[in-house]
């Protein structure tokens, strides 16, 4: 089986790559690689490696920077994934692309089932949403996999930003207003490799499934958690105080949703597996933390 992993060098694409090393056929493709908001290029890399599997890893995650770039996002997070439908379509291949709880409108206070209406409100919402439609639309055979707040012990994300001003001793100011579903990378890739091994004659067209951590909780307590946990490790020689703040008192230019928790039972299902709940996937990615510190 030949699988095309794009976004190999993100935070989920690593933990991907460390996963699919067993598969028989590999391609890894980064921004060095390939252009991916290059059309041409795409078409050009899919032609060449003519994949199984397409595993879209890759997107524009930047939720302020997609507001004053939003050419760019609709680039990486709508056309991109419309193009690798299409292509996998027309050659009989299958496509797995993650989509995230930001085309919610985040009112209510019930987890989001894959029935509910979307309502993003963010462009980077917006235009995960148009991606999800075109995938939809191409007909493909395809996952399209929901997830949220996704962390790891790799650089540039909500985890390792607070972790590295905790070493620091700095005290932590959270935001304690939206609340959502924390979501480790190592658990995602665990899902995805899972829905990889079903048979094609198991799923017919496209499926959409929420893909996330058990438990609900707003980003202060999840710094508080992991701060504590991260004490109790060795990953930090002391706590800090983590103080919780308002979205009013940390302005930000794209809007957050309130509530954003994704409900994962459709997965459970499909796939007998249950998703770890967030205590256990924030032990297993503070128990490894130092080799993915680079």
């Amino acid at each position: 089986m030949r699988i095309l992993l794009t976004g190999a060098k993100g935070q989920l694409g690593r933990h991907l790559s460390e996963r699919l090393q067993g598969a028989d056929d590999l391609i890894e493709v980064d921004r060095a690689r390939c252009d991916l908001a290059n059309a041409a290029a795409v078409s050009a890399l899919l032609d060449a490696t003519h994949p199984d599997w397409i595993i879209n890893a890759a997107a524009m995650t930047g939720v302020d920077e997609a507001e004053t770039a939003s050419a760019e996002a609709d680039q990486l997070n709508h056309r991109l994934p419309e193009q690798l439908a299409h292509w996998a379509k027309v050659h009989s291949a299958r496509l797995l692309h993650y989509s995230t709880d930001y085309v919610f409108s985040g009112t209510g206070d019930a987890p989001w089932k894959e029935t509910d209406a979307p309502a993003p409100q963010s462009v980077y919402g917006i235009t995960k949403r148009r991606g999800e439609e075109a995938v939809v639309a191409s007909g493909a055979s395809a996952y399209i996999v929901r997830t949220a707040w996704v962390y790891s012990a790799l650089r540039g994300n909500f985890l390792s930003a607070i972790l590295g001003k905790a070493a620091q001793g700095q005290a932590l100011r959270v935001v304690n207003d939206q609340i959502g579903s924390p979501t480790w990378a190592g658990s995602l890739a665990h899902a995805t490799t899972s829905l990889l091994a079903r048979p094609p004659e198991m799923e017919v067209g496209c499926t959409l499934l929420h893909v996330v951590n058990r438990e609900a909780m707003s980003w202060f307590e999840l710094a508080q958690r992991a701060v504590h946990k991260a004490v109790e490790l060795g990953v930090l020689d002391r706590p800090v105080d983590v103080m919780p703040v308002s979205s009013d008192e940390w302005p930000q230019i794209a809007p957050r949703p309130a509530f954003s928790v994704l409900d994962p039972s459709k997965y459970e299902t499909l796939t007998g597996q249950e998703m770890a709940s967030v205590d256990e996937a924030l032990d297993a990615c503070l128990a490894n933390w130092s080799q993915w510190q680079c």
